[in-house]
């Protein structure tokens, strides 16, 4: 799919640290907004949570009883922190406006990650859990991820968004790989853009292509679409 262009580097490294049984517990996803490193994390972790060896690679694991309960969003193995919504009761799906999201993501949503860390996986081998963005971590937060960053739970992998990793505690940069989604070339972005919006005049595209400054993601917001950061 046109979306995920530019996972490349990032998907041969997920599928070699499984195929030699090497994969790291923590990755940092680190670029510019709109490169798709949420979509990543999301399609590692399906891959992860169906058990798969990589062999066949991620594709495989769209289909099937992982896939099923990542869209319901049911998979007990899978934990996914963001900023929650400004409104008491509200859910994350219902909010069309980041304006009304907490500006961060609070101590007491990682500390409550604790019991299931603490557990067994549910169904899966593995446990994947996903920080959305990391940079969004308020300062307790981020001490309270550390912790299980430096002393990673069994069978558990973490995937950590972030756009501005320099914001990120150097502990935290340390206890993870870093996987950079760089921007495009303007050769990939073409095809990109011819893909997902054919009927784009070429001088249009030129300019998109340009303000975009190599984010897919950002072209699409431009042209009043969107994909995941």
């Amino acid at each position: 799919m046109a979306d995920f262009i530019g996972h490349d580097t990032a998907e041969a490294a997920l599928l070699a640290g499984l195929s030699e049984s090497r994969l790291h517990h923590a990755w940092l996803l680190s670029g510019p907004k709109g490169m798709g490193k949420a979509s990543f994390a999301v399609r590692a972790a399906r891959l992860l949570l169906s058990d798969s060896d990589g062999a066949d690679g991620f594709d495989s694991a769209d289909t099937g009883p992982a896939s099923a309960l990542m869209r319901a969003g049911s998979h007990p193995d899978l934990k996914i922190l963001q900023r929650l919504p400004k409104k008491d009761g509200q859910d994350l799906e219902d909010v069309t406006d980041k304006t009304d999201l907490k500006r961060n993501i609070s101590v007491d949503q990682v500390r409550q990650l604790q019991p299931l860390l603490g557990s067994k996986t549910a169904i899966a081998s593995r446990r994947v859990i996903i920080i959305d963005a990391a940079d969004d971590l308020e300062r307790g937060g981020a001490n309270a991820l550390l912790k299980n960053l430096e002393e990673p739970p069994e069978n558990t992998v973490f995937f950590l968004v972030s756009h501005a990793p320099q914001r990120l505690l150097p502990t935290i940069r340390s206890r993870c790989r870093v996987q950079r989604f760089d921007p495009l070339t303007t050769e990939r972005m073409e095809d990109f853009l011819s893909e997902r919006l054919p009927d784009l005049g070429a001088s249009e595209r030129s300019a998109l292509i340009l303000a975009s400054e190599g984010s897919p993601g950002r072209a699409l917001a431009m042209h009043g679409l969107d994909m995941a950061d």
